[in-house]
């Protein structure tokens, strides 16, 4: 009789504990894999209590648009055991019926991927799926933008881990952007893959919005859509308040602090704005140029031809490694000119006034001269006639799109010249320090190339392309009047236009490089503010709306796609 009682009031215990317990998700770690064609494979990892009522998890896919999600294998996380794949799931099953066992609900709006709980309690599962054509093909990159946790979920999770992979390629900031939504978290970029995390406990409404930005020629996704990236990151970034971005400052809280925060912004600030205003000019020894270039640069002989196939991200990037990539940001101005003679823009000038920029076509420019010439026509407005100050005034109040294509452009030149294998433990290999020695060879023939004796015998394509490096060199405006003054009617021949037309050209293009070098500056400014009456600082770095990396919105994220709401125990 004892022992009866004794089972029953175990019993009675056990049956108490249970229904005490509540459902909660304590963590979802999922990594995604991503395919050649844009398939991705989710490999999901749930840490949960059942609580005592539900059935069954599920997950919510809707809004799947092309996207094909055609099977489910569900794993138990404590003994790997498979649970059996039926098919399509019925909701209405007991747990009994539904206890090892996984399934499909397909609506007309997506599909419910289901498995069964029991037992209820502390379990754990892996849900391994496919999303065939999750990645998009757009016209300058390929795109992954994916709600992968929804919101309104059964209970909200504790932490969330979401970490993209690619098996053919090393994802980093040289060739993915990447931004996080719906959630408090970071984005990261680490060991080759992307990772976002939550930092804080989910809310009811928040959810895991991802949007990844990948380079032409690392995937061939088989949907493709017919528009550009910026498009879809507009759409995004709508309503967005990043964790780093500015917040709107209490006068009242922050006038105490005023005095610290003067003198913070002078010794710890002030001079890196400087540094980044004149085009991140970096000092670099006499003795390190030498180890660079394999020999001392006033050794380096004249170069006559245009180095590393003409590619000005390359070029920028060595002469940023020098330490000579002057007093400013010369890069813009180069694309301009050689966008002018490639016939990507045309100028137009009247008598004693300003010149006009408009647009042709963007035909053989790389990603990086597109997304500088997209800004470029944007900025020119309804018109397509990009006049003086209009570009200024665009790119004060598009800062991170202007960091984004600075960024971009620092990173493609990089990648460039490592995939030449001109780079070697960030040391410059043999192949590249002879690469780097042309293109300050083609320097010093530009600086001096006065002393030719038969400056016309150089074909007139050539002197074009001379005039990009020159302008790269921030030496464009000696070299056109002292070719000027040789000959006025060979310069006028080979450029299309009078010295003075010229001459206006330059003046306009350097305006546009002063506005993007102030945009960046801007858009990398630190920034203090103060909160609940107590004071806090953040040094905003720009990346988190540029993509390259840092804090995550709760807010915005929109046009994703395999989303919905809902999901969790029912």
């Amino acid at each position: 009789m004892k022992r009866i009682l004794f089972t029953a009031f175990a019993i009675f215990i056990s049956a108490s504990l249970l229904l005490a317990q509540k459902q909660e998700i304590r963590d979802i770690d999922i990594t995604l894999h991503l395919s050649d064609k844009g398939s991705v494979t989710f490999d999901e990892f749930w840490d949960i209590n059942t609580g005592p009522k539900i059935t069954e998890w599920y997950l919510v896919r809707e809004n799947l648009g092309d996207i094909i999600i055609p099977n489910l294998t569900v794993l138990d996380g404590e003994t790997g055991d498979k649970l059996e794949d039926i098919g399509e799931w019925d909701v209405n099953k007991t747990l009994e019926e539904k206890a090892g066992k996984s399934g499909i609900v397909h609506k007309d709006n997506g599909v419910e991927l289901c498995w069964g709980i029991a037992p209820r309690g502390d379990r754990k599962f892996y849900a391994i799926y496919s999303m065939i054509k999750a990645m998009k093909s757009l016209n300058d990159y390929d795109m992954l933008h994916l709600q992968v946790v929804s919101p309104g979920l059964s209970y909200p999770p504790q932490h969330v881990k979401i970490t993209v992979r690619s098996k053919d390629f090393q994802l980093d900031t040289t060739n993915t952007r990447a931004w996080g939504f719906g959630f408090e978290g970071t984005t990261t970029f680490t060991d080759s893959t992307v990772v976002f995390e939550s930092s804080k406990p989910f809310r009811t409404d928040d959810s895991a919005i991802i949007l990844l930005r990948f380079n032409k020629g690392m995937f061939q996704p088989l949907s493709v859509q017919e528009r550009d990236f910026q498009e879809a990151l507009d759409i995004a970034l709508e309503g967005s308040k990043f964790a780093d971005d500015p917040k709107e400052e209490n006068p009242f809280a922050g006038a105490m602090a005023g005095l610290m925060i003067v003198l913070l912004l002078f010794f710890a600030f002030v001079r890196p704005i400087i540094k980044i205003f004149k085009g991140s000019r970096t000092k670099v020894s006499n003795r390190d140029k030498k180890k660079l270039l394999g020999v001392a640069l006033d050794k380096v002989d004249w170069y006559r031809d245009i180095p590393m196939d003409g590619d000005l991200q390359m070029a920028d990037y060595v002469l940023r490694r020098l330490g000579e990539r002057g007093s400013a940001n010369n890069l813009p101005l180069a694309e301009i000119l050689r966008m002018i003679y490639k016939g990507n823009l045309a100028v137009t000038s009247e008598l004693n006034g300003p010149v006009n920029i408009s647009f042709a076509q963007r035909d053989g420019l790389s990603e990086v001269s597109k997304d500088f010439y997209n800004m470029l026509k944007e900025a020119s407005g309804s018109d397509s006639i990009l006049q003086d100050k209009e570009f200024s005034q665009w790119a004060s109040s598009h800062e991170s799109r202007v960091y984004q294509w600075s960024e971009t452009s620092r990173t493609d030149g990089l990648a460039k010249f490592r995939a030449k294998r001109y780079l070697r433990n960030e040391k410059f290999s043999t192949e590249g320090q002879a690469e780097a020695r042309k293109l300050m060879g083609l320097r010093k023939f530009l600086n001096d190339f006065t002393f030719l004796n038969q400056r016309e015998s150089i074909e007139a394509n050539l002197w074009k392309e001379y005039m990009v490096y020159a302008a790269l060199f921030g030496i464009a405006d000696k070299v056109a009047k002292q070719l000027k003054d040789i000959d006025p009617k060979f310069f006028e021949k080979t450029f299309n236009y009078d010295y003075r037309t010229f001459s206006s050209v330059l003046s306009s293009s350097q305006s546009i490089s002063r506005a993007l070098g102030n945009a960046i500056v801007s858009a990398t400014r630190p920034v203090y503010y103060s909160s609940g009456g107590s004071s806090s600082s953040s040094s905003y770095s720009g990346r988190s709306r540029s993509g390259g990396g840092g804090y995550t919105s709760r807010s915005g994220g929109r046009g994703y796609s395999g989303g919905g709401r809902g999901g969790g125990g029912r």
